[in-house]
């Protein structure tokens, strides 16, 4: 008798711990995904197609020019996934790189 018991209110006990963690489980947060860069009238545009949060793109550049010597960057709006983030880098600089920054929120 005690064995019985003991085995209900084990398995009782486990049935309210799988409950409580299931209810205080927090949902899983997918950085934007499957992103592409791609180049048209100047601009750089960034585009991510899955996960959730927001992506932006992010250029960087520099003048070769001797007299000038700057170097800077410019980035796009933040964008929610299924949108495009687009930035224009000044004419006459050097392009030396091009990101995208992923965020959730």
């Amino acid at each position: 008798m005690k064995v019985r018991r003991a085995a209900a209110t084990l398995s009782g006990s486990a049935l309210i711990a799988a409950a409580v963690v299931t209810g205080v489980a927090t949902p899983a947060h997918a950085l934007p995904d499957s992103c592409s860069i791609s180049y048209s009238d100047s601009s750089y545009h960034s585009y991510c197609s899955t996960g959730t949060g927001y992506h932006q793109i992010l250029v960087s550049y520099c003048f070769v020019n001797p007299w000038v010597n700057y170097c800077g960057s410019v980035a796009g709006q933040k964008a929610p996934v299924g949108a495009t983030s687009s930035a224009r880098p000044p004419g006459g600089g050097s392009i030396r790189s091009v990101t995208i920054l992923k965020s959730e929120s």
